[in-house]
């Protein structure tokens, strides 16, 4: 019997749980990219509204 598991627990590792590691991995880097984009956006932001503090209409 224990061949069994240890089969069973090699296939979960391999089929289940290398896949779920690959698609962290994958979300882990697109919540990375996501959060950069947060930040450039929130610099552009902040930009903005400085400039507009300094000459609300454009003149």
């Amino acid at each position: 019997m224990p061949d069994f598991f240890d089969e069973f627990e090699r296939f979960v590792e391999q089929h289940m749980m290398g896949e779920h590691r690959k698609r962290m991995k994958e979300v882990e880097k697109a919540e990375k990219q996501m959060e950069e984009q947060e930040k450039k956006l929130q610099q552009n932001v902040k930009r903005l509204n400085n400039k507009d503090a300094e000459d609300p209409f454009g003149q």
